[in-house]
């Protein structure tokens, strides 16, 4: 009886937590979809691209979308290809797989406590409060590669406690195909286990099996990682840490901020570098600690595999994290092995703070019943009271009907613009660019250097007042369509990125391109007007 008990019991409370997570899902649901042609930030990067999958003729020949299709891991575009054949968009699939994410997450992080910890009301408190956590960044509404990476690594450790080791080196594959920083953390702490306690002391494992699992856990990893290594090598090298430095972008304030001034920020909170993810709820810090003491101090709740568990993980992380700094760039971004991974130690530690509450209130007799009721309704409406949650990252295009025109231009058309309005157009109309801020992402120089000198070719075409060199401009990079806006255009110093990488003299008092706007414009709304470059091309003769 008390097994069918403890059953009833664990369903009830997983119940609870599903509500809970479909009610958080539905709310991302509800902001992906709350106005028209609405898309996650970073999906303008990892996504615009596989309407190549919809539309192989579109982006052909095209810089940015070769780049973004070949540093995406294999599994992501396998997952959202499979898809784009029964008919599902990638962009429409970005806005709702973000709920089964969640949901899902929701799901593992109660499996994971209660085989942790063998408690069902922490179980229902840790999948809460990670739900919070996750909907209050956007890695899982961005639908990226990063936004798997809570129910594969928790898939993991659920099926590492069950010692489910077949099941756990498949997992580690997929997280080496969606996203290969999950797979060194999780190879990582197989490495760890072969640490074990005895006697209060650590000691090499004698356990053969241990060395046989991190083996194959270290040989997985290498195998579906090398192919990827291979696909993104011809956009190599990666940049080194002293030719970051001498760029803007890396510098405070530069599109892709990574060396700052603040040395207690930049080595533990910042979003690229830093060990520990930021932002976190007063209300999640302070059961954390609360927990932290309960885990490590507390006889009732402390047992050497409990603690010995969550060193293991906390030292996969910091490990990598130290690895990436040490090697950086070659590993990609720090953050990007240690912050996740603590978010979810987060929730489950702060969980334990939780049941040691309920415990408490519980010797309230009679209104026992209304504190834990208080306590439950607290933990779940905690992060509607900090303000929009989820956390909104959903960006409207400013000019829908310039993305209905250049649809309608042909497939192979490059679009040429200072504007804003080109961070959308991949996305929105399907159509190339020749820059934009949003793709200037600089850690590949063989992807990046062609970037850039092109974002310096563009600022001198448009402030130029030579028309050949507009002219020679256009012919080179084959521009078909340049969009300009109505009046003078900005100067480079107030653009995004395009501050940081302009050179040479300040633009001229009248450009070239001013003076054929009327005789070549084919469009125009309130805000653009859309030219042909090809008839600017012709109408500047050659000497």
């Amino acid at each position: 009886m008390d097994k069918i008990d403890n059953r009833q019991h664990e369903r009830r409370w997983l119940f609870a937590a599903m509500a809970v997570a479909c009610f958080y899902s539905v709310l991302a649901l509800h902001q992906a979809f709350r106005l028209p042609n609405l898309v996650a930030d970073d999906a303008r990067q990892h996504v615009f691209w596989m309407q190549r999958f919809v539309d192989p003729a579109l982006f052909p020949n095209d810089l940015i979308a070769d780049y973004f299709q070949a540093v995406a891991p294999a599994g992501y575009k396998f997952f959202y290809w499979i898809f784009a054949k029964v008919g599902i968009e990638p962009l429409l699939l970005s806005k709702i797989l973000p709920t089964a994410i969640g949901i899902l997450t929701a799901y593992l992080a109660f499996k994971l406590f209660v085989q942790w910890m063998s408690d069902a009301r922490g179980a229902f408190f840790a999948s809460v409060l990670l739900g919070q956590l996750i909907w209050l960044k956007d890695d899982v509404s961005s639908a990226t590669p990063r936004a798997f990476v809570y129910p594969l690594f928790l898939a993991f450790m659920l099926l590492l406690l069950r010692r489910s080791f077949i099941a756990c080196l498949l997992v580690l594959a997929l997280e080496g195909l969606i996203y290969p920083q999950a797979a060194f953390v999780s190879a990582g702490i197989l490495c760890a286990r072969l640490l074990v306690m005895k006697d209060r002391h650590l000691h090499l494992s004698r356990n053969r099996r241990d060395y046989v699992i991190a083996f194959a856990g270290v040989i997985t990893v290498a195998a579906v990682l090398l192919p990827f290594a291979s696909a993104i090598s011809k956009y190599g090298p990666v940049i080194t840490r002293e030719s970051a430095r001498a760029l803007p972008e890396f510098l405070r304030h530069g599109r892709s901020q990574f060396f700052t001034n603040n040395n207690f920020s930049f080595w533990f909170l910042d979003a690229r570098s830093g060990l520990l993810p930021n932002a976190i709820p007063a209300h999640i810090l302070a059961l954390a600690l609360g927990g932290s003491w309960l885990l490590f101090c507390s006889a009732k709740i402390s047992s050497l595999e409990r603690t010995l568990l969550f060193g293991q993980i906390a030292a996969a992380a910091i490990s990598m994290w130290s690895a990436a700094h040490l090697f950086l760039f070659r590993l990609h971004l720090p953050a990007r092995y240690s912050q996740w991974v603590f978010r979810i130690l987060l929730a489950m530690i702060a969980a334990i703070a939780l049941i040691a509450i309920w415990d408490f209130v519980r010797r309230w007799r009679r209104f026992a019943w209304v504190a834990q009721c208080f306590i439950v309704a607290a933990v779940i409406i905690a992060p509607n009271l900090m303000g929009t949650f989820p956390a909104n990252y959903y960006l409207q295009p400013k000019s829908p009907s310039l993305y209905q025109f250049l649809r309608t231009r042909p497939t192979s058309s490059v679009i040429a613009t200072l504007k804003d309005e080109a961070d959308m157009i991949p996305t929105m109309a399907h159509r190339s660019v020749l820059v934009s801020a949003e793709y200037a992402v600089p850690y590949h120089q063989g992807f990046y250097r062609t970037f850039r000198e092109r974002g310096q070719a563009l600022l001198r075409a448009f402030k130029t007042s030579r028309p050949e060199e507009l002219r020679d401009f256009i012919e080179k990079y084959h521009v078909d369509l340049i969009i300009v806006g109505h009046g003078s255009a900005r100067a480079a110093e107030d653009m995004r990125w395009y501050r940081e990488i302009a050179v040479g003299d300040p633009p001229s008092a009248h450009s070239a391109l001013s003076d054929l706007v009327e005789q070549t414009k084919i469009w125009e709304n309130e805000n653009n007007i859309v030219l042909d470059a090809r008839v600017i091309a012709q109408a500047i003769p050659h000497d």
